[in-house]
């Protein structure tokens, strides 16, 4: 009997690390300091690609409303201004960054804003989709 039970118990501890689960890959994201998505995997979420791609006014609105960076509506129209809409993307993409404790600089952030608005502004969002509300960085 003992035996058996030592067995089943191998069984389990081998198949934990099979399998991953969602906090398991989180506490990975948060050791490792980076983004949840690539940069260039903005077209995993078809709908939301496309809005951000034609209308990216919209998307940066809800994710500045997500981090309580000003109205949604004055923040959209700021991203619609040439020359300034990279300052506010930065300031943006900055902020979220901050907040979960991704690693990177303001510089970087706005190298990445002024070559790929649309690809950044679909990683923000979906950074946010994933730990909404939370206004912690992921840090230990």
């Amino acid at each position: 009997m003992p035996t058996r039970n030592i067995q089943y118990r191998s069984k389990i501890i081998a198949n934990r690390t099979e399998y991953k689960s969602r906090i398991d890959i989180e506490s990975d994201v948060i050791a490792n300091n980076t983004w949840s998505h690539h940069l260039f995997l903005c077209c995993d979420d078809c709908g939301l690609c496309c809005l951000s791609a034609f209308c990216p006014c919209v998307t940066f609105g809800v994710n500045s409303r997500h981090i309580e960076a000003g109205n949604c509506c004055v923040q959209a129209v700021c991203c619609l201004i040439p020359i300034i809409n990279c300052f506010y993307l930065q300031k943006v993409r900055t902020q979220i960054r901050k907040m979960y404790g991704i690693s990177g600089s303001a510089f970087n952030d706005f190298i990445m804003v002024c070559c790929c608005a649309p690809c950044t502004i679909v990683q923000e969002a979906k950074e946010l989709k994933i730990k909404p509300g939370e206004n912690i960085a992921r840090t230990w």
